[in-house]
Order: C-alpha cells, then structure tokens, then sequence
C-alpha cells in the first residue's frame, strides 16, 4: 500500500512536469519522443513506431505483470478469499466498465455508431486513488484500502484485455507459433516444478517480444507470465512469487508508473480540439469516467448485497464505499494509456481524451476525497461518543 501511494504521488510530480516541458521551450525535445523511429520488419509484422508507443507499451506491460503478480498472490494466500475481498471487487469493476461502456453507446449511437474510443474510459488509476487514501491517515480501514486496489486492480487487466479485444484480428502465423511454443515452455516448467523466476521471465520476454508488433496484444504477456510463476516452495524456501513482488514493486512504483505518465500526459491545450466538451471522443470518455462509473461500481456492488452474491467488508458503510466508487473514477493514467493504443499516434482525438481524463479525474478525487473525510469524521465522532 505503501509502494502504489508514493507511486501516485510521484505520477502527479510527473504529470506537473509533463506539462512544463510540452508548453515551454523544452516542447520540442519532449515533443521527440512522438516522432516515428527506425525499426524492424518481418513479413506483415513492422516494429517501426514513435518512442512513445514503445515506452507506453513497455512501461504498461511491466504496470500489468506486477498487478497480476499481486492478484496471484493475494488468491494464493486467500487474502482474496470469500465474499468481502474478492467478489466485490470484481462486481465493482465489472458494474464501472459496464456503465462506462453504455454511456459511449447512448452517446455515440446517437452521433452516428459506436466509435472504439469507448475503452478509454474503462481503466481505474490505483496509484492515484490509494494516495488519495492515504492523505486521509489511519482513519482510512485497511479492509477499504484493500477492496479499492482489488478493484482497480482488476479494471486494470480487464480494459487492458478489452483493449485487445476491440483492436481484433488474429496475431500473425509466426506470433501464433512463438506464443504457442512459450506456452507450451510455461506448461514444463510447471510440470517439472521449477521454481527459479528466471526461465518464467525469460520465457515472458520471448513472448512479449513476438507479440510487440501486434500492438498492444503483447500487454498480456505480463500478466500470463505472472499467472505461471509457482507461489509456493515445495520446501522451506521463500515464496519465488513474492520474492519477485517484492524486488519488482519498488521499481515499477518509483520508476515505470512515473515514467509511463511523464511520456503520455504532456499536451499544450491549444492543440485540443475546440469545444472538447463537446467533440465526439473527448464527452463520452468524460461521462464514462465521471459519474457514470462511479455509478456502476456502487450500482453493481449494491445489487450483488442484495442478491447475496457479495457483502462489504465489516465496519464499512455505504457512505464510506460511495467515496471509493467515486475514487474508482480517477483514471487519467490508464485512461490515456488505452487512447494512444486505440490511436496508435499523437493527435487531436488523443488530446480531446487527455483533456476528458484530467477532468474527470479531477472531479473524481476531489468528490472521492470530500464524501470519504465526512464519512470517516463522522465515523469517528461516534466511535468517542461510544467510548
């Protein structure tokens, strides 16, 4: 918890950063990073593209192996066990993507079809929204601050897997056969029972490799990799999984998730399209995050109580949950992430979904942070009363 709350600390440095080398002189330089590079071809498959989409690619893979690392271990440990930690969490993800889709589909349908850019409003930044939490002290239940990252966790690989989904097409023959082949290697790993990381990640980078010029397919590499790494020693020894969780974690908070906003976040205004409100991309992806998901996660949790299906953990409240669903809107990260893939360059309707995700990323930590304080204040207050 600790980690991912410096690290959306450090993503706001950096997202204030961005800003001052994309409008002053420094623009040109950063305005580098955009411009297409020589690469490789083979076949149908071109790994030619502009820095910034290797950067995005690379630094999001690394964001979604350590994610999977830490849903794998949390099962593996049952900290993800039972109705409370981990089918909450998936309703609230699923009811936030669910209802970000349809407010792209009522809006869209009535301009004229649904344009793909209705999955870059599907992600959650868990960086962001556990610093949030963490401005609050200890106030904050660590039961509430595990539900969010749970949820944010798994919005993160489903948008990511969506993504992939939406871009369509099959992989090309030799992608297919690589994949197949790594596959097959994770599969003997585990049958001879393995327990050294490095032939996993090895194997990993084989298969992201083949799959980096499939756009962003190869963002799965991480988290099937993760998937394959034993969580547990068959003697004494330390957990090769979590070995590997902690030496990663500090790394991708400190270094890849900063890095990952410094390179995707900076944009003059002036190059958004006027009446962004308005445009066709950048007003869905506005609603979607705001407050049309924050609506979903406590819709879809509240249904699945009352059905039975799941329940808030104890001594939390629905006030207190409203908080982190409106929390679960703050995607800016994530969210610009999925737009520069949909796009596969820089350009007008990118910055039209900056513009959307900053704002509704302000508003949904801003109303988030409000209702969670009165809540937990108010929360407090009986506490003494009581005593």
């Amino acid at each position: 918890m600790r980690w991912v709350s410096m690290a959306g600390m450090l993503s706001a440095l950096a997202f204030a950063l961005a800003m001052i080398f994309s409008n002053t002189g420094l623009a040109p330089w950063y305005a580098g990073i955009r411009l297409p590079m020589l690469g490789v071809s083979y076949g149908d498959v071109t790994l030619g593209r502009p820095a910034l989409v290797w950067i995005n690619l690379a630094l999001m893979s690394a964001v979604l192996f350590a994610v999977a690392l830490e849903c794998t271990r949390g099962v593996i440990e049952e900290e993800l066990d039972g109705p409370d930690r981990l089918r909450l969490p998936v309703f609230g993800a699923l009811g936030g993507m669910l209802a970000a889709g349809a407010v792209h589909a009522l809006l869209s349908g009535a301009q004229g079809g649904l344009e793909p850019w209705w999955v870059a409003s599907l992600g959650t930044d868990a960086a962001l929204g556990l610093a949030v939490l963490s401005l609050l002290g200890e106030r904050v239940p660590g039961a509430l601050k595990s539900l969010f990252a749970t949820m944010a966790m798994f919005s993160l690989i489903g948008s990511s897997v969506v993504l992939v989904g939406v871009q369509g097409g099959l992989p090309s023959w030799p992608v297919l056969a690589i994949g197949g082949t790594c596959v097959a290697v994770f599969v003997l790993l585990r049958l001879a029972g393995v327990e050294s990381v490095s032939p996993y990640l090895l194997t990993g980078a084989v298969l992201w490799a083949a799959a980096a010029g499939e756009g962003s397919l190869a963002v799965l590499a991480g988290p099937l990799t993760a998937l394959c790494i034993p969580g547990r020693s068959r003697e004494a020894n330390p957990s090769p999984l979590l070995g590997l969780e902690q030496d990663l974690l500090p790394t991708v908070c400190c270094v890849a998730l900063p890095l990952l906003v410094f390179a995707s976040a900076g944009f003059s205004p002036v190059e958004a399209p006027a009446g962004f409100a308005t445009a066709r991309e950048a007003l869905p992806a506005f609603l979607g995050m705001f407050p049309a998901k924050a609506a979903g996660i406590f819709g879809m949790c509240w249904a699945g109580t009352r059905l039975r299906l799941c329940a808030l953990p104890a001594g939390i409240g629905w006030k207190e949950f409203g908080g982190v669903a409106l929390l679960g809107g703050a995607g800016f990260t994530v969210n610009v992430f999925l737009g520069l893939a949909l796009a596969g360059h820089d350009g007008p309707a990118v910055n039209g979904i900056r513009m959307a995700a900053m704002a509704a990323t302000a508003l949904s930590v801003s109303c988030g942070y409000a209702i969670l304080r009165y809540a937990l204040a108010r929360r407090r207050n009986k506490v003494i009363q009581r005593a």
